[in-house]
Order: structure tokens, then C-alpha cells, then sequence
């Protein structure tokens, strides 16, 4: 009997006690008692994560694991969209089906492996639901394998590893506050071998791959209020950047090909607003929310914390006005901070029909706000 899974496993203990005191209790990371709090709370959902999407990922018998929840916030959540990811390889012929029912727009990635162990690596495939074949009732079969088939087909990458699916909603209760809303899809490997039992290798394997994955979602994070390099963050307090598409770019990042994202920090004291104007342009979907330091978006169950296009009150004139405070201005559109004194401002516009212009910024005593 070898011991490669005892092995993994004391990394798993060891990379705990890392992220304990690297990570959590780093006074370099964190400035307030509640972003600590929300520390413990954030490593154990990514550990959930690296539970369901790697200890349990089997490329040769794949299943679609849910990435995000309103109990399980990572890697920049978003309450409008539901989320899935498959472990897959190069060399296996995969079918793909599901129904589209209320989205907007449903997608599929295919990602090579990250070079730092994270959740999927570089871009190596994609298509949305305005490139494949949707039948009548909304059903819709697609297959990924490295060879060409008939009717919907994506070829896979010989380097391919993760297959992530977007399923964005435009509702006026978000897609994850209804109870209602799911997303009815399968995978299957349709040149899969027999299953074999569990192994000491096979578990040791997974089990690697969801520690770094770990390890990279809490100790590989950048320190809160450093400048990024990425084109679409600001690195200004209170201000977001020009929005930015990673279509073309020739990035080696796991972003979706069809999105403009724009990111920035607010940080405000508790008489202060931030106050975003501007307008969306045409295209199928839009929002924009709140995360706290960890990537995470504040309490959307219960506070208003997330709007998306459909939800944003328009000025008469078709623009849009949104207030970002920790007080409640009396006004439409306003987004609470939820007790956090700083964090992160994300908008996401998809297909846009020609690119979203810069949101404008200013931070204001909240007073002011009428």
C-alpha cells in the first residue's frame, strides 16, 4: 500500500497552518476586525470548493459542480449568474446537454491549467449560445473533443483541463435569491473507460490539485490596496476603470471572452457616498455589485448590494445614477456597504453593442445625496 494520499494529505494540514498565518491573521492584509471575521469564513467556502470541484473532479466521468452560492462566495461571485465547472482532458470526446430556460446568455470555456494552481488557467475555447444550434423547447446538445463532429462542436485543446459554464439572468429577483431559477444541464464522457474503484494515487492526485488550488485562492492573493496590473482596475480609490474585454488580448487569464469588466476600490467613511453616473450600452445583460477584500459580494440575500440592468431605476434622460454608501441615502439605487469601511466596485457588461463607456466617479458627504 503506498501513501501518496497520507502525503496530500498532511500538505492539506500544513497548507491550513500556512493560510492561518499568512493569510487570515496578516496584519499586512487586513485593517478591520471584519474582513478577519470574513477570512475564516472565506477559507472555509474555497475549501468546500476544493472539496467538490477537485477531491471529487473525475476528467474520464465528469459531473457539473455549482462553483458559487449565497453560501459558498469566491473568485468574484456574482448573484445574477449561476455557475459550473467540470474537470475534463484533451483527449476525451465529451457531450454537453441542457436546456435554456430564462437565461440570457448561457457560455461554456474550455481552460488549460494554471500555472499557479488556480480554479482554470488560459483561455483555450469557447462558445456562447448565439454560436450553437438551440432547438424549440430550448434544448441544445453540444460536443467538445479534439476531433470534428456534426452540429455543435468545440474543439478541445490538447492542454485542456477545466470546462466552466456561465448561465447569466436578467430578473428583477436575482437568479440567486430565487428559489426558482436553475439550470438544467449534464456532461458525459462518451469515450470513457470502466470505472474502476477509488485508489491511493487517483485521491492523492485530486486532492494535490484542490490544495493548490487553495493555496492560491488565499496565500497567491494580492495585499488589499496594492496596484494591479490587470487593464481593467483602477488603482485609484473611488474610481472604476475604462471597461475592458480580454476578447483578443492574448492574456493568459480564465476571464470570459464576451465580458467588459471594470473594477475599482471604493473606501469611505460612514458620511460618505460614492456617486457612479453614466449609461449601459445595448446588450443583453449588465450589472454591478460589491465585494468585500476577498472577492466575495456582500450580503445580496438582504441588503441591497447588486444591481443589474434590469433592477437600475434610469434618470429621465436614460442615464443612470448610483449611490454607494454605508447609510441609506433615500434615493433609487443605492448599494450599502454593509459595514465594511473599503472593498471592491465590479461591473460586468456582456455583448455589449458598442464598448461600455467609463463610469464617472465622486465621492460626496452623504448629505448631499437628494
Amino acid at each position: 500500500m503506498t501513501n501518496d494520499s497520507v502525503a496530500a494529505f498532511d500538505d492539506l494540514i500544513a497548507a491550513l497552518g500556512e493560510i492561518r498565518d499568512g493569510f487570515i491573521n496578516n496584519p499586512e492584509r487586513w485593517t478591520e476586525p471584519v474582513e478577519v471575521a470574513e477570512a475564516y469564513r472565506y477559507v472555509g467556502q474555497v475549501l468546500s470548493a476544493a472539496s467538490e470541484m477537485f477531491f471529487e473532479a473525475d476528467p474520464d466521468h465528469p459531473r457539473f459542480a455549482s462553483i458559487v452560492s449565497p453560501a459558498r462566495k469566491l473568485q468574484g461571485d456574482n448573484p445574477d449568474a449561476i455557475y459550473h465547472f467540470a474537470r475534463i482532458r484533451g483527449n476525451r470526446t465529451y457531450r454537453v446537454r441542457g436546456r435554456i430556460d430564462g437565461q440570457c446568455y448561457v457560455s461554456f470555456t474550455v481552460h488549460g491549467p494554471a500555472a499557479d494552481g488556480g480554479m482554470a488557467g488560459p483561455l483555450l475555447g469557447d462558445v456562447n449560445n448565439n454560436d450553437f444550434v438551440v432547438d424549440p423547447d430550448g434544448s441544445y446538445e453540444v460536443i467538445f473533443s479534439a476531433d470534428p463532429h456534426p452540429g455543435n462542436w468545440v474543439e478541445l485543446h490538447p492542454d485542456a483541463h477545466s470546462l466552466v459554464v456561465r448561465s447569466y439572468y436578467e430578473f428583477e429577483v436575482s437568479a440567486q435569491n430565487d428559489a426558482g431559477v436553475s439550470v438544467n444541464i449534464d456532461i458525459v464522457a462518451l469515450d470513457s473507460p470502466a470505472i474502476e474503484p477509488l485508489d491511493d494515487a487517483t485521491i492523492a492526485a485530486r486532492m494535490t490539485e484542490g490544495v493548490a488550488f487553495l493555496r492560491q485562492a488565499t496565500l497567491g492573493q494580492g495585499l488589499p490596496g496594492n496596484p494591479s496590473p490587470v487593464p481593467f482596475v483602477s488603482n485609484t480609490p473611488n474610481d472604476v476603470a475604462t471597461p475592458f474585454s480580454f476578447r483578443d488580448s492574448g492574456l493568459p487569464v480564465p476571464g470570459a471572452a464576451d465580458i467588459f469588466y471594470s473594477m475599482g476600490r471604493w473606501d469611505l467613511a460612514d458620511d460618505e457616498a460614492l456617486v457612479m453616473t453614466g449609461t449601459l450600452p445595448d446588450g443583453p445583460f449588465a450589472n454591478v455589485m460589491l465585494w468585500n477584500v476577498h472577492m466575495q459580494t456582500l450580503d445580496y440575500r438582504n441588503l441591497p448590494t447588486a444591481l443589474n440592468k434590469t433592477q437600475i431605476r434610469l434618470e429621465p434622460d436614460g442615464s443612470y445614477r448610483i449611490v454607494i454608501s454605508a447609510k441609506n441615502p433615500g434615493v433609487p439605487n443605492w448599494l450599502c456597504t454593509d459595514g465594511h469601511r473599503r472593498g471592491t466596485i465590479f461591473w460586468r457588461f456582456l455583448l455589449p453593442a458598442t464598448d461600455p463607456p467609463k463610469p464617472d466617479c465622486t465621492v460626496v458627504n452623504i448629505s448631499e445625496i437628494g
